[in-house]
């Protein structure tokens, strides 16, 4: 049998951070641009599934920041969002947990042959490191797709692929790799690239939006390990 991988997404799916990301965000906004009151302007930015690059376009458009203003300082907002967030979660949270079943989950996963796994997220790789690094899960994933290699989910799939095949010397073939996430854009860039998809609903975005984005699979979470092998083809 062909060697398969699996790519996981970071928030709503291995960890809930308890919204450290948004609020890194948002003061880093506040601080790069001298302003107050970022959280109502930036209130109806939605985050879930989406790109840390296009969140942070349309969170400064949100509050009025011009373009060529947010592009020339876009390197000191992402400089300065990695900072916020190291900060935001050196703080003790009751709610930062990892999601039910997940470390069972990729226990059992790591002690197979032929199977690797990898990142597939919207966090560009230094925050999505930052935000597995509390809970030791970096090391059940040596590599992935970022958004600091694309903002395009759809292309990140294709990237994270071709780094884990460069990773393990290994081919997957697109039918070999499955997507794991908690948004209909998991599912929208497994399709894209003919890969299989499990959707959990985990995060923050309702059943319904994952029933009509019509993945492989379905779940409320990862926490009953049999059924999780069921979907991933592994049981």
């Amino acid at each position: 049998m062909a060697p398969a991988l699996i790519l996981f997404d970071v928030d709503g799916t291995l960890v809930d951070t308890a919204g450290a990301g948004r609020r890194a965000m948002e003061r880093a906004c506040a601080r790069v641009f001298g302003l107050d009151g970022v959280e109502l302007g930036s209130a109806g930015v939605p985050f879930a599934g989406r790109t840390d690059p296009v969140i942070l376009e349309e969170v400064t458009r949100a509050l009025g920041i011009e373009p060529e203003r947010y592009r020339t300082s876009r390197a000191d907002l992402e400089r300065r969002f990695l900072e916020e967030l190291r900060s935001e979660l050196a703080r003790p949270e009751p709610q930062r947990r990892v999601l039910p079943g997940v470390l069972p989950l990729l226990d059992d996963l790591a002690t197979r042959d032929e199977l690797w796994l990898g990142l597939l997220t919207g966090n560009i790789e230094a925050g999505a490191r930052l935000k597995l690094e509390v809970f030791d899960l970096n090391r059940f994933f040596p590599s992935g797709g970022f958004s600091s290699d694309d903002p395009d989910r759809r292309r990140i799939a294709r990237i994270a692929r071709a780094k884990l095949e460069a990773h393990s010397g290994k081919r997957f073939p697109p039918d070999r790799v499955t997507v794991v996430g908690d948004t209909h854009h998991d599912v929208d860039c497994a399709r894209a690239n003919g890969f299989r998809s499990v959707a959990v609903n985990s995060g923050w975005v309702e059943r319904r939006s994952l029933e009509q984005a019509r993945p492989d699979h379905l779940l409320e979470d990862l926490s009953d390990l049999e059924r999780t092998l069921a979907a991933l083809s592994l049981a």
